[in-house]
């Protein structure tokens, strides 16, 4: 039998290479949108850093990335004047820059309100890609309110719902947020504190993490935002919270 001393590393080197494209395709980021406010069309730019192939999906004030092949794709921003309407009208993708390809792979009309767009880079090493998202108004009908991108909501393409995770409690975010709202009463008396849209949830070991972001108004008028985290046991309960004020006078200090 005629040796062959370089078959073996071939083939480790194959199933190496393998593994890794397994690894890349399962992974996924998701963020919340910067929401800037401002009537008339809407609008969303995304900016991304890619090696090879990755989905860029976006849904009401939230987007996630999925890698697709190659090394793991990052966010840099997503901002939005609005959150995208489940049924946008006139819904439109323009491809800013980057040196390869991207396009819209489906439309938010056909897709339960989820926009992906395709991003495939052609050489090896991270390349940033900028794109925009367009539209002239639009429903959420067929959601459940204007919440509807919450993240027990799956809407294909992918999206795996910022981390959600079927054994996981439904109180998490609202005791998540009662909690919050409590401290920041704590430092403003019958502050009004409204929550944007839905946080992120992530596992990280044990506990699940919440974050997000909320408008407070004190009992003067005087409006800003903040943002705020929460680590939370499965089952619901609290494990820790804070807060830190992002905008505006009025709002009250972390504790």
């Amino acid at each position: 039998m005629r040796y062959q001393p370089f078959r073996k590393p071939v083939v480790f080197a194959a199933i190496a290479a393998s593994i890794l494209r397994f690894v890349a395709s399962a992974s996924a980021q998701t963020i919340q949108a910067q929401i800037t406010g401002g009537g008339g069309s809407g609008k969303c730019t995304f900016e991304v850093r890619v090696d090879s192939i990755a989905d860029v999906q976006i849904r009401g004030n939230q987007g996630h990335l999925q890698t697709k092949q190659g090394l793991r794709a990052q966010w840099v921003r997503l901002k939005c004047n609005q959150p995208l309407p489940r049924n946008p009208n006139n819904f439109r993708f323009n491809g800013i820059d980057g040196r390869g390809k991207q396009y819209l792979l489906r439309d938010p009309n056909q897709n339960n309100g989820v926009a992906v767009i395709r991003i495939e880079d052609p050489k090896s090493g991270m390349e940033g890609y900028t794109g925009d998202i367009l539209w002239n108004g639009g429903s959420n009908s067929g959601g459940t309110g204007p919440g509807w991108w919450n993240d027990n909501w799956n809407g294909g393409g992918g999206w795996n719902g910022g981390g959600g995770n079927p054994g996981w409690s439904n109180n998490i975010v609202s005791n998540c947020q009662n909690n919050i709202r409590n401290k920041v009463r704590q430092q403003i008396k019958n502050a009004q504190v409204n929550f944007n849209g839905q946080p992120s949830r992530n596992q990280a070991g044990s506990f699940v993490m919440v974050d997000g972001t909320a408008n407070v108004r004190d009992n003067q008028g005087k409006s800003g935002q903040i943002s705020y985290h929460c680590t939370m046991h499965p089952n619901g309960n609290m494990a820790e919270s804070s807060y830190n004020v992002t905008q505006g006078p009025g709002t009250p200090q972390p504790r």
